[in-house]
């Protein structure tokens, strides 16, 4: 507790240079100290893998900024509303948010994927964009709820952080899918042509033919991994 950690802190002021302190109480302080100072680059090294990864795969540079900036938004949100718990562990405070980007980050890739298609059907982007976070929304309740209730199962460990690691990142999934229908086509809106300037050749495939190979072959991959 909050004393501990101060009595320690008097304690390390009082040591010479080659004098260390031990103790299971000292062995949580220093991890949590490591794991607080090295939360940044953790982040600023998940961010930027992503932002690497979906500038090639995408059909924009400018999307990935998008989508990470929205993300961003929900990851703030979901360390903010944190006060309600009074306290959260250091362990949570630093894997939550690499968690939610990873865990939400397709919820926005679906759909923008969705608004793509809807634009080729409706003249007005507004109305492609209300169908595309119409059809999204519909899919996307019954992806972020499995991804919830599997987060708050953690709850039920005898562990207490199960249930500080699951209540978190379970309220978190729920912001960034809040934040995919809200803020996210707001943001596709007000930058569309920003988007369609920036647009690359994707260089992922067509995958049309292997997905028919797999079809036609169901009863082989069946067989081969329940053997």
């Amino acid at each position: 507790d909050d004393s501990q950690l101060r009595a320690i802190a008097q304690i390390k002021t009082l040591l010479g240079k080659n004098q260390f302190l031990s103790g299971l109480t000292v062995v949580v302080d220093d991890t949590r100290e490591i794991a607080e100072t090295q939360a940044p680059l953790y982040i600023a090294v998940a961010v930027i893998l992503a932002l690497i990864v979906m500038s090639v795969l995408m059909e924009s540079w400018f999307q990935p900024l998008i989508i990470l900036f929205s993300l961003g938004l929900a990851v703030i949100y979901n360390m903010g509303t944190n006060i309600f718990l009074g306290q959260i562990s250091f362990i949570t405070q630093c894997v939550a948010a690499v968690l939610q980007l990873g865990v939400t980050m397709d919820y926005s890739i679906f759909l923008i994927d969705r608004y793509a298609e809807e634009k080729q059907r409706f003249s007005s982007r507004e109305d492609a964009m209300a169908e595309a976070v119409t059809v999204s929304l519909t899919a996307l309740m019954g992806s972020s709820l499995t991804t919830v209730f599997g987060f708050l199962a953690l709850c039920f460990m005898k562990l207490g952080l199960g249930f500080d690691i699951g209540f978190v990142m379970a309220k978190g999934v729920v912001l960034g899918v809040i934040c995919c229908v809200t803020v996210l086509p707001s943001l596709l809106l007000v930058f569309d042509k920003a988007i369609e300037k920036t647009k690359h050749k994707v260089i992922i495939p067509d995958l049309g033919r292997i997905a028919d190979w797999i079809v036609r072959h169901y009863g082989v991959f069946l067989i081969v991994f329940l053997v």
